[in-house]
């Protein structure tokens, strides 16, 4: 229960730079997109709407909220993990423009079906990222030893029939 107040005291810290900061990373975002896209032949105009940099901040904040794992895990995990949801998060934009021009023949969304679960995807990847590359990096010192357990109990060699 403290890891969850910890983790929502650092998430509301860092979630006003991280608004603040949103409209620049996300122009950031598709002019790197639209400079990988032209380099490739592919050239298209983008405006990324991810609510990035917020996972970031959501990360940083598990980070920082971890108080099990050694100092130099937690910091490893910060210069580490960063960086990499970046990328992730730009490997998404240039996957739902893939993704659009195969179903919709252009790098926007449209109303169809097929375009709007591609859009939809898109907008969880950052929020299923985020604690997924926690857990990676971080979960084997933080979640408890029952939810680590590779293999199972093993079970009674006794059957309990109606006893």
């Amino acid at each position: 229960m403290r890891w969850l107040a910890r983790l929502l005291g650092w998430a509301s810290f860092l979630g006003v730079p991280c608004y603040l900061l949103m409209r620049p990373y996300q122009d950031g975002l598709a002019a790197i997109a639209m400079m990988i896209l032209k380099s490739v032949g592919a050239p298209a105009r983008l405006k990324v709407d991810l609510h990035e940099p917020l996972s970031l901040g959501v990360y940083a904040a598990m980070c920082l909220s971890s108080r099990k794992s050694p100092t130099r895990v937690r910091v490893q995990a910060l210069t580490l993990g960063v960086p990499t949801l970046a990328a992730f998060g730009l490997l998404a934009v240039l996957f739902f423009v893939a993704a659009n021009r195969l179903t919709t023949g252009h790098a926007g969304g449209t109303d169809s079906a097929a375009s709007r679960f591609v859009e939809t995807t898109l907008e969880s990847v950052p929020w299923v990222s985020a604690p997924g590359l926690w857990l990676v990096l971080m979960g084997r010192w933080e979640l408890p030893e029952q939810v680590l357990r590779l293999h199972r109990p093993q079970r009674s060699l006794r059957r309990h029939h109606g006893e």
